[in-house]
């Protein structure tokens, strides 16, 4: 009976909310990474038409996806509960990160990476 029990909460509980937090520190590695790269970039390219940039935005928006995705299916109640008082959001996120590659301004990247990082309570 104990086993039972420490296996469902495991498969609903542990599993859905340790793969959030992975997906949510491989989100932030990858902005991370973008941010670098722009940052070594010249003022005068436009960084996102880079292949190596177009890949990275790529799985930004695939990290901030899954995120969302998870948030809205796999996530316990009780967890996503958790999350709004914490006002932690990935829905926030998936919307300030998703058109990232469209925007050439990097003051406004920047601005909306801060932005998405705090929706996502990282750093």
């Amino acid at each position: 009976m104990a086993g039972l029990l420490g296996y469902a909460i495991a498969k609903l509980w542990i599993k859905p909310i340790v793969g959030y937090n992975i997906e949510k520190r491989r989100l932030d590695r990858e902005i991370s990474r973008y941010l670098k790269r722009t940052d070594a970039t010249d003022e005068s390219q436009t960084s996102s038409n880079e292949p190596e940039n177009q890949e990275i935005l790529k799985a930004v928006r695939k990290s901030v996806t899954n995120l969302a995705a998870r948030n809205s299916t796999e996530l316990p109640a009780w967890y996503r509960i958790f999350l709004v008082s914490r006002q932690e959001s990935p829905d926030k996120a998936m919307k300030l990160l998703a058109p990232l590659a469209k925007i050439k301004d990097r003051h406004q990247i920047q601005t909306r990476v801060d932005q998405a990082r705090k929706a996502l309570r990282l750093s």
